[in-house]
């Protein structure tokens, strides 16, 4: 599989720069192909949001071998993934007309709660106390451990320099979706659009921690309390 003459698709190289290398054995290929890696970009942006570790060049060859099965050339095909996402995280942006989300209901996180890989608090003055963590945790279907709290002077510092800070950083897993939840759902989707800046995707869970309170009858002094750090 190469991309088209005029593309430049890391891992791979186009057809006509292939000619003389010495693994470049034409006569022992059923067959080339040549595949638009513009058209490629969609599902190498799918596999990576779901937390696949795929490359530009494994992309390519997935997105030829749909389209060989989509005009009957073979029945079945093995695709060697040969790195992953680390090198082009600049290609993660945002495809011509789609608009990016920073923002999710609670019914829609917690109904697809595994292309989640975490939640984490963040507010800039308040931090959940152990029942608003269990609230939080049964609300959006996670175990209680799966829900994490970032410093509030961290949060500030992200609000306010829009730089992240290491000890915030280390609780944000590696090309995966989190989710953020704060009091009302006004810092946590500031912090979702920052992180977004910075190509980490996060969602803000809407209406944060105290609609969750109000639908369960709780008071905000059962859940909450000033934050110590």
């Amino acid at each position: 599989m190469y991309p088209l003459t005029n593309q430049d698709v890391a891992g791979i190289r186009t057809k006509d720069k292939s000619l003389g290398l010495r693994f470049y054995s034409p006569k022992d290929y059923s067959g080339q192909h040549e595949v638009d890696f513009d058209a490629a970009k969609p599902l190498f942006r799918f596999f990576a949001r779901k937390g696949y570790n795929i490359g530009e060049s494994s992309a390519l060859a997935l997105y030829a071998c749909l389209q060989m099965l989509n005009f009957g050339v073979g029945e079945s095909f093995v695709v060697i993934l040969a790195d992953g996402i680390e090198k082009y995280g600049k290609y993660l942006g945002e495809l011509p007309g789609e608009e990016r989300r920073y923002e999710v209901s609670v019914d829609e996180a917690r109904s697809n709660a595994e292309q989640y890989d975490g939640v984490l608090w963040t507010h800039t003055a308040y931090a959940p106390k152990d029942e608003g963590i269990q609230l939080i945790a049964s609300s959006l279907g996670r175990e209680i451990d799966n829900v994490k709290v970032a410093r509030a002077q961290d949060v500030q510092t992200l609000v306010v320099t829009e730089k992240l800070p290491e000890t915030l950083k280390t609780l944000i897993p590696d090309h995966k979706k989190v989710l953020l939840v704060c009091m009302v759902g006004a810092t946590s989707l500031r912090v979702a659009e920052l992180l977004g800046t910075m190509g980490i995707e996060a969602l803000s869970v809407t209406g944060g921690v105290m609609g969750l309170a109000g639908t369960s009858g709780k008071s905000p002094s059962d859940i909450v309390q000033l934050a110590r750090e």
